[in-house]
């Protein structure tokens, strides 16, 4: 299930109806940040154009905003419990929709956060 996926990642951006959550092994959260919600979009822009450099620093910056966003003290048994509330009644075209951007997630961060 793609619950266990997001599970095995740190926090990242995810766009969702409409709405943008915090979705990670860390954290399962709504951002109201539009801040943050702007730089899915250019994260995304810049991605779809292949701007490697630039994809990269937004990339890093949604990170940012994940990881500014945890609360403590870590409840993991909450997060997973949450996030399969949020997840689990999604359409098929929904989950479609978010399988992509967790996709190129896991794209970019083989390719911006790992060493080697």
């Amino acid at each position: 299930m793609i619950t266990e996926r997001f599970l095995k990642h740190p926090g990242f951006l995810y766009e969702l109806k409409g709405n943008y959550y915090f979705l990670g092994k860390w954290i399962c959260k709504e951002c109201t940040d539009t801040d943050a919600a702007d730089c899915v979009f250019m994260y995304r822009m810049n991605r779809n154009a292949k701007e490697n450099t630039e994809t990269n620093m937004y990339f890093q910056k949604i990170r940012a905003y994940a990881d500014f966003a945890l609360e403590v003290p870590y409840n993991p048994a909450k997060i997973k419990k949450d996030m399969t509330a949020l997840l689990e009644p999604l359409s098929e075209d929904e989950i479609s929709v978010l399988q992509k951007q967790l996709d190129d997630f896991e794209e970019d961060y083989r390719k911006y956060c790992t060493v080697g």
